[in-house]
């Protein structure tokens, strides 16, 4: 038999068997009865953590999930002392996020009632915005009314946003061009990383004629967004290796949209809840199969 229970108290050890026990003599654990299920403590109500418990449920597992929320499960939002619903996370979700997308239709739900549609995003410094990065999936190429077509990044997203940075002089724009260039130096052999690493990723910008402007401006906080350092100091090699590993996306996969009021936790989370809870009991006709037997073999 399926089963889930949730626990929204923090997760506590256990306390030790009797001496008497048989795991104490030294017998091992004790022994599961013939058929019992597996009983797993899932500790967390994160997306990992309800992500477990779904598949350990959906494989015939007993499972605990313990939590410090007072309701895990979503049904009673977590309310900050002004009555808004707070929870720890991103709410924005990319495009290319198919668990969440097969998440939602596995519930029965729409998207366009769980998410928003897709919308721009903005860079800004201290000196205010200074660029938007358009939904890339409905972008025109630059002062043009036909489509931009899917590119490797970075030149898919060099590309649709060029003409919507607020501030930066089109000279500086120009200057990323010099990317390109490490792009193809970087060979990702030893080689190759042991001379990058030995160089900041703020010198490498230098180095292929980036404008200080262009670097101070926009890569730097970009640097800062992804890798939660500033080029000066990342090794210009693990700039590259994330540069490499973005190659391997298109400008498409960066469109963004975000989770509808009021909160994932309600939106997402109490439906799945609610599913798995569901498979606590089994189906009513297996339980009235399973009588009827019952009192035809009495007769």
């Amino acid at each position: 038999m399926l089963s889930l229970h949730i626990l929204a108290e923090t997760f506590v050890a256990a306390p030790r068997a009797p001496a008497s026990s048989s795991h104490a003599r030294g017998g091992g654990p004790p022994a599961m009865a013939a058929g019992e299920p597996p009983h797993v403590a899932v500790v967390g109500a994160g997306w990992g953590g309800w992500a477990a418990a779904q598949t350990l449920v959906e494989n015939g597992c007993r499972v605990t999930l313990l939590d410090s929320l007072p309701d895990p499960t979503g049904e009673t939002p977590y309310l900050t002392p002004t009555g808004k619903p707070f929870e720890a996370g991103t709410r924005g979700f990319w495009k290319d996020y198919p668990n969440i997308e097969a998440l939602t239709r596995s519930l029965g739900l729409r998207e366009e009632d769980v998410f928003t549609p897709f919308t721009n995003s903005s860079f800004y410094s201290p000196d205010g915005l200074e660029a938007t990065a358009p939904v890339f999936s409905s972008t025109n190429l630059p002062f043009s009314d036909a489509p931009l077509p899917e590119l490797p990044s970075p030149l898919g997203q060099v590309l649709a946003t060029f003409q919507l940075f607020e501030r930066i002089p089109v000279p500086d724009r120009v200057t990323v061009l010099g990317l390109l260039y490490a792009t193809i130096d970087f060979t990702r052999d030893e080689e190759a990383f042991r001379a990058y690493d030995r160089m900041t990723a703020h010198e490498l910008f230098l180095r292929m004629g980036i404008s200080e402007r262009f670097v101070r401006d926009f890569l730097k906080p970009t640097l800062l967004i992804g890798l939660f350092k500033p080029p000066e100091e990342l090794s210009a090699a693990v700039a590259m290796e994330l540069l490499y590993f973005y190659a391997l996306a298109h400008q498409t996969s960066f469109d963004v949209r975000w989770i509808r009021y009021p909160s994932i936790s309600e939106l997402l989370i109490a439906p799945l809840a609610r599913s798995l809870l569901a498979k606590t009991l089994p189906p009513a006709g297996e339980a009235a199969g399973e009588a009827g037997g019952g009192a035809g073999g009495g007769g």
